[in-house]
């Protein structure tokens, strides 16, 4: 077998004695099944003849084997050869016989997979207690007709998002600026497109996506939520691939071609299409995403004015083979949502023009080498820059006022880690990494001649170490490590500690146990709701250790998995606080709108997921239940309701696959988020006199999505995807905000933001 094919056969003996081992022999599983589960978690498919492999069954192999012991090993128990075809193809072949290889080949292994399938084909959970999405096997989520990485994960237990945007995902009660989000090891500070209603990540370039909810390895720092690490595939493609899609709400294109044997580049670009023709899937998403804004609540900017709205994003990610030990990856990423509208309105006789405008722009460029110096160690260097800017220009009717206002972030980062395998049972990993982040704030309306513009920076050095450990049995699994991070600004030195342990017991059943201490120094906050037209109210703010403190966070968690039949459960229970949270971060809108105070939250949940496969049908469950309350010491009331806290979330969610036949069907339910009412004294005397805050709730919120799909071949080498999903097919009204203002009369009345409602979507691709 050749030194290439090696390093693309890759086997998860790591986990699979634990899986077959349910219902089989402890000593032994089928090759047929562990194919399966290959191609379930990697790029590759598996040609073999059926007659060939039944009833083939494979010894356990030792422990921590590398790429070359373990082809080895497989193939003198089996007889068999893997032989690559093109890029993803590998044959098994029964009658060729094989000689065990001599070359020695950098260690590289998949993950350790507990739970298979958890929500969708495609969707595993980790031992480390991280769930793993991999796009290019995912079976279809209902409601969703693309791969939205950030629609997905909405499907696991404990992710919610109160508001149905993307850009806004509460992890455990966190907010969305308090979660990690990265591609390709470089960090996301845009993640939603129409302003945050589709994730601004392109879906074609997301290979898998990765969710630590907590136990979170070292290696990440900077969030005190969550870690949403996307990722492109890191293999080369050695054939042109390429494909071209529409939906009823953007275009896209995909290229994957080699450059040369050493080399292949991806590029993806993705624009939206309401300017060739309006569908009713984007009338449903522009009405959502401006609603109760600077767009839509002035009668005369509808009556006379016109907008202009798009979004485009556009990504390429080159791979570089240097040599058999070393690999160059660059990447670039650029994303855009523009909004432009106008409004006439008279002013002594005259017709006079007004007009506002918003822009949010992202851009990101990473370069990453990583260098095998031998099959134990493996050393990794990332260089990213990141940069951020939301800027609003808002000339508002009836008066000669304006304002214009700007959020500017640049993030500049060098990482390197190194990975050591010090023996059958012992793993190494530790890094440094440096972290220069800028944040400049401007704004400028007819008072202020000169722009007040404020910028700030915190440099912060960081040291982190891990150690992996396996034991002989492979039934216990320990990662334990610390991040110590230094904020230069404030002579600061912080220790967070991280564990993560998984213990199989009784074949079918594991116990793992989470805990971490994380901390971040930066915020999204929001000064006046109606800042940046009311659309993008959000600005990025670096802590300054006094309205803004530095956010840090104290997490443990303990759960029980089981897997058998084609059944599995998980269950997990978890108590969460971050402390140095301001109000102005939270997005009060009652009596604390405008207050600057800082406190903490503490939440307490459990979050549980049951799924049962039945041949052709994949069947879940999961529930969450959540106390998350706010504690701030400037308050005379203790214990308030976390706006963000959804105290039962349920869902039930079926799909059906035959050959390349998908459907699927969802029920959403879950109770409503808290809210303040004004006393029934001030609605009489339009006064904002409030009961006690967070002292009511909205109504339930239920959502019934479906969605089909079909794949079909047109030419030899051309195929067709299509696609549709209906959204809220009950179109059940969902109130998701509510708050009060006045008007010019004086007079308070009640807003209520509703989430979308029927909402259809279509997708015809071409894949050549």
């Amino acid at each position: 077998m050749s030194k290439k094919n090696y390093l693309i056969v890759i086997f998860l003996f790591t986990f699979c004695h634990q899986l077959f081992s349910q219902e089989k022999s402890q000593n032994t599983f089928p090759l047929t099944e562990l194919l399966e589960i290959l191609e379930s978690h990697s790029n590759y498919r598996f040609s073999y003849a059926d007659e060939d492999l039944k009833n083939i069954e494979v010894p356990e192999p030792p422990n921590m084997l590398s790429v070359t012991e373990t082809i080895a090993f497989l193939e003198e128990k089996t007889g068999f050869k893997f032989t690559l075809i093109g890029s993803n193809q590998i044959v098994v072949d029964a009658n060729i016989p094989v000689k065990p290889p001599k070359q020695e080949l950098p260690v590289e292994k998949l993950d350790e997979i507990i739970l298979t399938n958890v929500i969708a084909k495609g969707v595993s959970k980790i031992k480390d207690g991280s769930f793993k999405i991999n796009f290019d096997e995912i079976g279809i989520i209902p409601g969703l007709i693309e791969n939205d990485a950030f629609q997905t994960i909405q499907a696991l237990p404990g992710v919610e998002s109160v508001n149905e945007k993307v850009s806004n995902i509460n992890i455990r009660g966190g907010t969305n600026d308090q979660n990690l989000i990265l591609w390709d090891g470089i960090r996301v500070y845009q993640s939603g497109h129409f302003f945050g209603l589709i994730s601004a990540i392109n879906p074609h370039q997301n290979h898998t996506a990765t969710l630590y909810k907590n136990g979170t390895p070292a290696y990440f720092g900077n969030s005190v939520s969550s870690v949403i690490e996307l990722a492109s595939d890191k293999k080369l493609n050695d054939e042109f691939t390429a494909e071209i899609g529409l939906t009823f709400l953007s275009a896209d294109a995909f290229i994957d071609t080699p450059l040369d044997k050493k080399s292949s580049i991806q590029i993806a670009a993705r624009t939206s299409i309401n300017g060739a023709f309006i569908t009713p899937t984007y009338l449903q998403y522009y009405d959502r995403a401006f609603q109760d804004t600077e767009v839509t609540t002035n009668p005369t900017s509808l009556s006379n004015g016109e907008e202009d709205f798009r979004f485009s994003d556009v990504s390429f990610r080159w791979l570089y083979q240097l040599s058999e030990k070393d690999i160059l990856r660059l990447n670039y990423f650029s994303i855009s949502n523009e909004l432009g509208f106008t409004a006439e309105e008279l002013n002594n006789g005259t017709i006079e023009t007004k007009s506002s405008k918003l822009s949010q722009n992202s851009l990101g460029m990473g370069v990453y080498y990583r260098r095998n110096w031998s099959e134990n160690f493996t050393s990794q260097l990332q260089l990213y820059h990141s940069n951020y800017k939301l800027t609003a220009t808002n000339e508002i009717l009836n008066t000669s006022d304006y304002l214009e206002q700007e959020n500017n972030l640049y993030e500049n980062s060098l990482k390197l880690t190194t990975k050591w395998v010090l023996d059958s049972h012992f793993q190494l990993n530790s890094g440094y990494e440096f972290i220069s982040t800028k944040i400049k704030n401007a704004e400028a309306n007819e008072e202020i001649t000169n722009e007040d513009r404020l910028a700030n920076t915190i440099n912060v050095n960081n040291l982190f170490a891990s150690v992996r450990y396996q034991s002989s049995s492979k039934k216990t699994l320990i990662h334990a490590g610390t991040r110590l991070n230094y904020l230069n600004d404030f002579n600061l030195l912080l220790a967070e500690p991280r564990l993560s342990l998984n213990q199989q017991f009784l074949n079918n059943f594991s116990i793992e146990v989470l805990g971490e201490l994380k901390s971040q120094y930066l915020s999204q906050v929001i000064n006046f709701q109606n800042d940046f037209l009311g659309i993008e109210n959000r600005k990025w703010q670096l802590a300054d250790q006094q309205i803004f403190p530095i956010l840090q966070s104290r997490q443990a968690s303990l759960g029980l998995n089981f897997q058998k039949n084609n059944w599995l459960a998980s269950v997990e229970s978890y108590v969460k606080e971050v402390e140095g949270i301001s109000s102005q971060s939270q997005g009060f809108q009652n009596q604390y709108e405008y207050a600057q105070i800082v406190g903490d939250y503490r939440i307490l949940g459990l979050d549980i997921l049951i799924n049962k496969k039945f041949k052709n049908f994949d069947t879940r469950l999961s529930y969450s239940l959540t106390h998350n309350d706010y504690f701030f010491e400037d308050l005379s009331t203790s214990g308030i309701p976390n706006n963000f806290e959804i105290t039962n979330s349920f869902t039930f969610a079926t799909s059906y696959s035959y050959k390349t036949f998908k459907a699927s069907g969802g029920l959403i339910w879950r109770s409503g988020k808290p809210f303040t009412p004004i006393t029934e004294n001030g609605l009489a005397n339009n006064q904002f006199d409030y009961e006690p805050i967070n002292s009511s709730n909205l109504k339930d919120y239920m959502r019934v999505d479906i969605s089909v799909s079909q794949e079909f071949k047109i030419q030899k080498k051309l195929m067709a995807y299509a696609g549709l999903s209906i959204w809220n097919l009950l179109d059940r009204k969902n109130i998701i905000n509510s708050y009060y203002r006045q008007n010019r009369n004086n007079e308070i009345y009640l807003v209520q933001q509703e989430a979308l409602g029927l909402t259809p979507n279509f997708v015809f691709r071409v894949k050549f």
